[in-house]
């Protein structure tokens, strides 16, 4: 009985879930536990408590109560919030699973169990038959690798759903690390989305200006895949704006020569102050403000560029005018790569210019890569370096009732706090969105060659910390070589620039774009049809006047311009970028667009949905087409 009710459920798992469960040693493996907690060290053998269930006893901690533990699992199910409306129960443990029933009973939950260690669901299928809940969704299983993207693939579409974090007691007073480690990722995967899914909404507009904006600068630079490889043998220094940046300015200064050195266009500032010229800076911030770094600049640096940037950057009178493109996951991109010899290329954004500037400093092809002003903290109690163009700003701002000292403020409070450790065991305050970024570079630290040189700041596990002295040569001979090697690579970056045949080719960008514009002006006509049909839809539904023929028709009309518009995939793709608001209401449950009446009536729900759908497809076929309209202008 127990074999065939393992089956049963096993069978109800996507294959790879299964293995996991079944082969734990093989498939967790990765999970870095130290060798004391290591699966294949545990054994145990159930017992049976004074019910009769089968009930478990590791290391001296009694996972279950000895008595009852159904009683006790239902007593601590009643306890949990519950208010008939939809709900997420995350379990960091389940033991063998006594609570599960209780759960999945309730109505409108979906419960989802993380758990580390594998024998516990091979015991809780053996005792319970989870196979329908496990089919239908109700009941989520999260084990094995890459349990984070588990966990976003496991709430998609139930972005509004309240989540109750839920800790298995017995599992927690048997391994507390293990199953802390669980709600800590529970924890950055939540912000990290909530964090992503601002950020998009936030400048979904901005972007798709900034894109249409750019096209007829971006037309005379060489695409960012130039460089990859282009650096080999030789050391990259990245530059971030941390805090600590201008303590390590003397260092580059002294060893300048043997490497280069690639900016975030935040730090640029900062370094020509002290004299310290960059071979390549990095630009990806969509804010206008960022232009203003690039501002009055006119050493040799080359600009490497991100086609969502401030289109300002590229109009500055006197700023870096050339450089290197990057790709975008935006498909307007498509426009200017369309007119190029190859891909653009694509550098790895984890959400910040340093991690950009770091991916591409690896792409390079370079031996070695240093960081510094890699604070990811508020080092000395600052926000950004001293020298930065937001500092520099507040002179023009600064008056009785607002000093630089309260604007320095109010950054340190902008998100909650957050304690790190730093490199010496000391304690720096950091926040949450300065965390996201360290885990990346965490994340990423096995496939590439970071070394950390900044003086200050969080310590950034897995990458080594260091001292420009031990790194860089002092000796007269060792320190030319390295000189002439960075020289030759350096000529070779600005050889790129001086090729006679332009990459990309302008005439057919403008017939790109010419071509875009006028497939615009057509779908506008079938989008105002489709808006003009849901808003009919939608208001009989709200008014509860339904004419059974007319309505009938208007559902048909609405099929149709439904296909019609679906069927226009690469337009669609391009308009998709200045409504993710929109998407994200009907695709993830944000649901901030509907009323309660909306959210109460699945019929109105829906039909609002589709309303929104064609206001913001309307609005963004109307902008698209004006804003390429006017690149179109310019390149003519």
């Amino acid at each position: 009985m127990k074999d065939s009710l393992l089956e049963k459920n096993l069978a109800a798992l996507p294959s790879r879930l299964a293995e996991a469960v079944q082969n734990p040693v093989n498939s967790f493996g990765a999970m870095d536990l130290n060798s004391q907690n290591t699966e294949s060290k545990i054994s145990y053998e159930l017992t049976k408590s004074k019910t009769g269930d089968p009930t478990l006893e590791l290391d001296g901690v009694w996972i279950h109560s000895r008595f009852d533990p159904k009683k006790e699992a239902e007593r601590f199910a009643t306890e949990l919030p519950h208010d008939g409306s939809e709900r997420i129960y995350l379990l960091f443990g389940a033991g063998l699973g006594y609570i599960l029933p209780f759960l999945i009973d309730k109505e409108k939950v979906t419960v989802i169990w993380m758990e580390p260690f594998p024998f516990f669901i091979q015991e809780a299928f053996k005792i319970f038959d989870f196979s329908k809940p496990l089919l239908d969704g109700k009941l989520i299983l999260i084990t094995g690798e890459g349990m984070e993207d588990q966990l976003s693939e496991a709430v998609k579409g139930k972005g509004t759903y309240p989540i109750s974090f839920v800790p298995h007691r017995g599992s927690w007073q048997w391994k507390e690390t293990e199953y802390q480690r669980l709600k800590y990722t529970a924890e950055q995967m939540f912000h990290k989305k909530d964090v992503n899914l601002a950020t998009l909404t936030r400048f979904e507009k901005i972007w798709a200006k900034n894109i249409c904006y750019n096209l007829p600068e971006l037309s005379k630079f060489r695409p960012v895949s130039d460089l990859f490889g282009i650096a080999n043998g030789i050391s990259i220094v990245v530059a971030g704006a941390g805090p600590s940046l201008s303590e390590s300015i003397p260092n580059l200064i002294k060893y300048r020569n043997q490497f280069l050195l690639l900016a975030v266009d935040t730090a640029l500032p900062i370094l020509t102050s002290f004299g310290v010229e960059p071979d390549l800076i990095f630009s990806v911030d969509p804010q206008a403000l960022n232009s203003q770094y690039l501002e009055d600049y006119s050493g040799e640096a080359i600009l490497v560029f991100d086609p969502t940037s401030t289109y300002l950057s590229l109009r500055l009178d006197k700023g870096p005018n050339k450089g290197f493109v990057t790709s975008s996951p935006f498909p307007l991109i498509r426009l200017l790569e369309r007119t190029g010899e190859s891909e653009i290329g694509s550098v790895p954004f984890g959400g910040s210019v340093s991690t950009n500037t770091a991916s591409l400093a690896t792409l390079m092809g370079a031996m070695s890569v240093f960081l510094v002003g890699q604070d990811l903290s508020f080092t000395k109690g600052l926000a950004h370096s001293k020298g930065a163009v937001l500092e520099e700003r507040l002179n023009y701002l600064e008056s009785r009732k607002f000093r630089r000292e309260k604007h320095n403020y109010k950054q340190l409070f902008a998100l909650p706090q957050k304690k790190v450790t730093g490199n010496l065991d000391e304690t720096y305050i950091t926040n949450e969105k300065m965390l996201i970024f360290k885990k990346w570079f965490e994340d990423h630290a096995k496939e590439n060659p970071w070394t950390n040189l900044t003086q200050f700041g969080a310590k950034l596990e897995g990458i080594p910390h260091s001292e420009f002295e031990k790194e860089f040569a002092s000796e007269l001979s060792e320190v030319k070589n390295q000189t002439n090697l960075v020289e030759s690579v350096r000529n070779k970056i600005h050889s790129q620039l001086k090729m006679d045949s332009p990459y990309f080719d302008e005439k057919q960008l403008v017939s790109e774009i010419k071509s875009t514009t006028e497939a615009l002006s057509e779908f506008v006509t079938t989008v105002k049809r489709g808006l003009s049909v849901s808003q009919r839809i939608y208001n009989q539904i709200q008014r509860n006047q339904i004419n059974p023929n007319t309505f009938s028709e208007d559902i048909k009309q609405m099929d149709s311009i439904d296909e019609q518009v679906s069927g226009k995939k690469g337009l669609n793709e391009i308009l998709s970028l200045g409504i993710q608001r929109v998407i994200l209401t009907i695709t993830e449950g944000y649901d901030d667009n509907l009323s309660l009446e909306e959210k109460e009536n699945i019929q109105l729900g829906v039909a609002k949905k589709s309303l929104l759908l064609y206001e913001g497809l309307y609005a963004s076929v109307r902008s698209t087409k004006r804003m390429l309209t006017k690149s179109l202008y310019r390149l003519q």
